[in-house]
C-alpha cells in the first residue's frame, strides 16, 4: 500500500526519487521503504496488518514529498485512496461464524461510511452481522485489517489496482479523487453506537 495521496502506480514510480522524506515525516512509523530487488525498491509503502495509516489530519508524509509523487492536491485525509478494504477470508470472519465481533467496524475512522455492520441471515437461518465495506468512502488506511482478531485477517486492504471492483463502485474514471466520498459524507450519518 502506498502513502496517502500517492499517484497511480506508474506516475508515482516515475515521480518518486526515493528520498525517504515521507518515511521520516511519519510520526507513527507506518511507512517503510521497499527493499532492493524490484523496480520499486526504495519507494514508500506500508503493511496495514503491521502498522496501519493513522490518518493524520495534516498529512505530514504528503507535505514532505518534494516531487509531487504524493499529490499536493489532497488536502483532506478522508479523501485519500490508499486502497480498498475487502472481506477476503469469510471462513476467518468471526461475525460470519455467528460470533459477536465488530473489531473492524470499531477500528474504522470513517465508521458508518466506509464500514457498516449489516444484519443478514446465514445459511442456517441465524441472524449474523456482516462487515460491509463501502468502497466509495474507504480510504484504505488499514485500521480494519490491523484490528481483525484472527491470526489471518478476514479483512484486508488491497491497492486500488488490485481491488476486485477495479474502480470504486459508483465512481466514474477520471473524476476528481474523493468526489463521491464527499457526497457520501454530506448525507446524514447515524450517531456513534459506541
Amino acid at each position: 500500500l502506498r502513502p496517502p495521496g500517492a499517484r497511480p502506480e506508474t506516475a508515482f514510480a516515475a515521480a518518486c526519487i526515493r528520498c525517504g522524506l515521507c518515511v521520516r515525516s511519519c510520526p507513527y512509523g507506518t511507512l517503510k521503504l521497499l527493499p532492493t530487488g524490484s523496480s520499486a525498491a526504495g519507494t514508500p509503502h506500508f503493511d496495514a496488518r503491521t502498522v496501519p495509516c493513522e490518518m493524520c489530519n495534516d498529512i505530514p508524509c504528503l507535505a514532505a514529498c518534494p516531487t509531487g509523487a504524493l499529490d499536493p492536491g489532497l488536502t483532506v485525509i478522508e479523501d485519500a485512496r490508499m486502497g480498498i478494504a475487502e472481506v477476503v477470508n469469510r471462513e476467518n470472519c468471526l461475525s460470519l461464524q455467528g460470533m459477536r465481533c465488530d473489531a473492524c467496524y470499531r477500528a474504522c475512522p470513517l465508521r458508518d461510511r466506509a464500514i457498516t455492520m449489516e444484519s443478514r441471515k446465514d445459511d442456517r437461518g441465524r441472524r449474523v452481522f456482516v462487515p460491509t465495506v463501502h468502497s466509495v468512502a474507504c480510504t484504505g488506511c488499514g485500521k480494519c485489517e490491523y484490528a481483525c482478531v484472527p491470526d489471518v485477517a478476514a479483512i484486508r486492504v488491497v491497492p486500488l489496482a488490485q481491488a476486485k471492483a477495479g474502480t470504486r463502485r459508483g465512481e466514474v474514471p477520471g473524476d476528481p479523487p474523493g468526489r463521491l466520498a464527499r457526497a457520501v459524507r454530506r448525507r446524514r450519518i447515524p450517531a456513534d453506537r459506541s
